[in-house]
């Protein structure tokens, strides 16, 4: 199985020195705190998140590709749950994955987007008695973002006050 050392090392090789490098690392960082929860292998989802993003570049010009390229790359290096949770975060490619794993990395990935575009302090202060909604608002034409958040936690039982707690022990972007 590739491990975290490899990962870092394919981040660097197709990522380069990059935000979007930095995005795989905020991710993979989530991914490692998130996996005690489920009793999974907190190596195992912090690869996830660091390779889930390995094609950018490559198929920033089809985005039906985004993962599907990173996952062919892998190969057998990585469990077919970890090949169908990368294949699987980007809706385009039209693979679907409901695991545990995938759901996370779809979490983790939009908590990402959010943290990077709104920056760290909206997350860590957006109003608790309806954070949805606020940052709904906040992200206007990118709320889907929320939508994701909102429906992964719900349905694995992460309240927001743990996001924000992930998040504030996050490295910055």
């Amino acid at each position: 199985m590739l491990t975290v050392v490899d990962a870092e090392m394919l981040v660097r090789q197709h990522l380069g020195d990059t935000p979007r490098a930095n995005h795989s690392r905020v991710v993979a960082h989530m991914m490692r705190t998130l996996a005690p929860g489920f009793s999974a292998s907190a190596e195992l989802w912090e690869v996830v998140g660091l390779c889930h993003d390995l094609d950018y570049f490559h198929t920033s010009g089809n985005w039906s590709q985004h993962g599907l390229l990173t996952v062919r790359w892998l190969g057998d290096n990585i469990p077919a749950e970890a090949q169908d949770a990368i294949a699987a975060h980007d809706h385009r490619t039209g693979v679907q994955a409901n695991t545990t794993l995938a759901d996370m990395l779809k979490m983790a990935d939009a908590v990402a987007i959010i943290d990077e575009r709104l920056g760290r302090g909206a997350t860590l202060g957006t109003d608790r008695a309806e954070p949805y909604a606020a940052l709904r608002r906040q992200l206007g034409d990118r709320s889907y973002l929320n939508d994701i958040v909102e429906r992964y936690s719900e349905r694995h039982a992460i309240s927001f006050n743990r996001i924000v707690e992930i998040v504030a022990a996050t490295p910055k972007q």
